[in-house]
């Protein structure tokens, strides 16, 4: 299929769950995008090499990202064994990303063990998580941008006070930034604003949202993304990762998101 789509966007393998990580990328190719965020999880479900993955996308065009694993994992946790495995898992995802050929990984920031625990704590482990993150994703030759995270309980890296943070202790890496959830804005406020005030964003994360629903489908929510997705197109040069899966109908999700974004 011929496209007009713009090749920054970039639906998730998560959408297509049930097609495996191969199945989806040719899925995506034919919809008409020219590029993928493959999800870790999704990889090892679908026992796919990282190697053949980047075959399959060479093969196809398409340019990749890779979302790092986060399921059961925080590698800020207080408990030092989960926190290390979890560490361990992220850190490694930054070298599957290398042999898949994925420029950016998309990193999850940790969140608190428990509502009672000092906040600060959990900001001093961040910072030496993502600079181990810098020092690995240098030596491999990729990037990694830290997503921020919804309105949620034990979720701390959510806010524009937050993020700015964040982004202050990005300033003497070379090789992480951040990466902007427009639906986890849309918990917390407008996500116009965090898109114009946000410091240092190089990967966006894209779907709508809605009361009782994070992730919807595009267009199928509250957030206004018609006049946003020009703004968030302009903002920054990387790909815009599409989420927003249907479980019952994976399909749609895919042609809802085509159809919604073929305008720009």
């Amino acid at each position: 299929m011929s496209s007009s789509i713009n090749p920054r966007f970039a639906p998730a393998t998560r959408l297509l769950w049930h097609s495996g990580v191969l199945g989806a990328l040719e899925l995506i190719k034919e919809a008409g995008f020219g590029a993928s965020e493959v999800w870790a999880q999704h990889l090892w479900e679908s026992n796919a090499t990282p190697e053949e993955v980047r075959a399959k996308a060479d093969n196809l065009g398409l340019q990749l990202s890779l979302h790092a694993p986060s399921y059961d994992l925080n590698p800020l946790s207080s408990n030092p064994e989960i926190r290390a495995i979890s560490r361990h898992q992220v850190l490694a995802s930054l070298e599957t990303a290398a042999r898949m050929g994925a420029g950016m990984v998309v990193v999850h920031p940790g969140h608190l063990s428990s509502t009672t625990d000092d906040e600060h704590v959990y900001w001093e482990r961040l910072h030496d998580f993502v600079g181990d993150l810098d020092s690995r994703a240098g030596m491999l030759g990729v990037r990694v941008g830290i997503e921020g995270m919804e309105k949620k309980k034990l979720q701390f890296v959510t806010n524009l006070e937050s993020l700015t943070r964040l982004a202050e202790m990005l300033e003497a890496m070379e090789h992480v930034g951040i990466t902007l959830d427009i639906a986890h804005a849309g918990t917390l406020g407008e996500p116009l604003e965090y898109l114009s005030q946000t410091p240092r964003i190089i990967h966006s994360h894209l779907s709508d949202s809605s009361p009782g629903k994070t992730h919807a489908l595009l267009g199928e929510g509250d957030l206004g993304l018609k006049k946003l997705v020009p703004k968030l197109l302009a903002q920054f040069e990387g790909l815009i990762a599409i989420e927003g899966r249907l479980a019952a109908d994976e399909p749609r999700a895919l042609k809802v998101a085509r159809d919604f974004l073929k305008h720009y």
